[in-house]
């Protein structure tokens, strides 16, 4: 009898179009750490995402390490699985990666780091198994917090630079953006760039040691939040108060920043980052068929201070994340479908710059595209989606 039962409620959830936990589809999210809050906040919002489609969702580190990365994607290939998306700070792994998911009839979407010369449409015109990469304007946030903090400090001053992973694609695009932002300064001098690795500890060593050789400084930037925290933690120990900034928006930081012992941070909010990646996937393995320019996209920042911390705080409190995962999705709302961020077309001719491979042409149906005004109409046709909006 119960069997009985169980079969007839399994056959009307599938009649239903329900998820059934027996059969939901697996999701694999794949980052390099989860030892900072960025990546916290990242699967927070993967899980509720998942959880709205009916998938069963899971995150894996490969901890820098670019074998353990290939590793974690043939296991999950290999087991079945057909939904991935992750950050791919090893991008020189991505061909391997998009090869192994065209083997497994899988689809994945890359997010913050790409590889020069390696268009989605380079995978082939007809297949999706590298269906989308999608990554903030970084070389514009690292500009507009260079800015801030050099005008806190009244336009002169000596500043230290803490980086993340050198040769990371979103590391030497903030850090253009720093350089950008110095060339406008002339009363800036920047003392010091040393790496800390995108994380606290790290970054607490490097600030530490900075201090001593370098007595008279007067602000820092972080190439990320984690960086931010520890640079804050060792200028606390040693007794100081220096305006600190950082990247990614996270939840500690926006805290920190309300007590005044951040100055600023651009938040990705990698809730939405990682739900929107994750939805995108699953589109793309129900036969949404992005347009070639929408296959490599910048998503929106905001820029925090004491000035609005508190509403952009407000908006990502509580357990559940003010996002309609489904409404995010082509195939769920194919006409009335919402971002609910800021999305639009990379010009990756610019993106990519002296970073091209020598005698790289863009796939046809790219140069096409572009040719055709495709940027200036998916802009306009995301923003006219953009409804729930995320406060400025």
């Amino acid at each position: 009898m119960i069997r009985r039962l169980l079969a007839c409620l399994l056959a009307t959830a599938a009649w239903m179009g329900l998820p059934s936990a027996t059969h939901a589809e697996d999701v694999l999210s794949e980052v390099s750490t989860i030892e900072n809050e960025y990546f916290n906040n990242w699967d927070q919002g993967a899980k509720q995402a998942a959880g709205a489609l009916g998938l069963n969702y899971q995150l894996l580190a490969d901890k820098g390490d670019a074998a353990k990365q290939i590793e974690i994607y043939e296991a999950q290939f290999a087991r079945g699985v057909k939904i991935t998306f992750g950050e791919n700070l090893n991008a020189a792994n991505l061909k391997q990666i998009i090869e192994k998911a065209k083997k497994a009839g899988a689809v994945h979407v890359g997010v913050w780091e790409s590889l020069p010369g390696f268009h989605p449409l380079d995978a082939g015109d007809d297949n999706y198994a590298f269906a989308a990469f999608f990554t903030p304007d970084d070389v514009q946030s690292g500009y507009r917090m260079a800015k801030l903090l050099f005008d806190k400090i009244g336009g002169k001053g000596n500043v230290v630079h803490i980086t993340g992973f050198p040769g990371a694609p979103p590391d030497v695009a903030r850090t253009a953006g720093f350089d950008k932002a110095l060339a406008e300064y002339p009363g800036i001098k920047l003392i010091a760039r040393q790496p800390g690795k995108w994380n606290q500890n790290d970054s607490r060593k490097v600030m530490e040691d900075l201090l001593v050789a370098h007595p008279e400084i007067n602000a820092v930037f972080g190439q990320n939040d984690s960086i931010a925290l520890g640079a804050m933690q060792a200028v606390e120990d040693a007794g100081l108060h220096l305006p600190i900034v950082g990247l990614d928006g996270n939840k500690e930081t926006l805290q920190l920043i309300k007590e005044g012992r951040i100055l600023g941070t651009m938040a990705f909010t990698p809730q939405w980052q990682a739900g929107y990646a994750l939805v995108r996937a699953y589109d793309v393995s129900k036969g949404f068929k992005p347009s070639p320019c929408e296959r490599m996209m910048y998503t929106g920042a905001t820029q925090i201070t004491s000035a609005n911390v508190d509403t952009y705080q407000k908006f990502l409190s509580g357990d559940k994340l003010p996002f309609d995962w489904k409404k995010m999705s082509r195939v769920l709302h194919p006409d009335d479908w919402d971002a609910q961020n800021v999305v639009w077309p990379i010009d990756v001719a610019a993106y990519w710059g002296k970073s091209t491979p020598a005698g790289y042409a863009f796939p046809k149906a790219y140069q096409q595209a572009l040719d055709s005004g495709c940027v200036d109409k998916l802009k306009a046709e995301y923003d006219a989606h953009y409804k729930q909006r995320i406060p400025e």
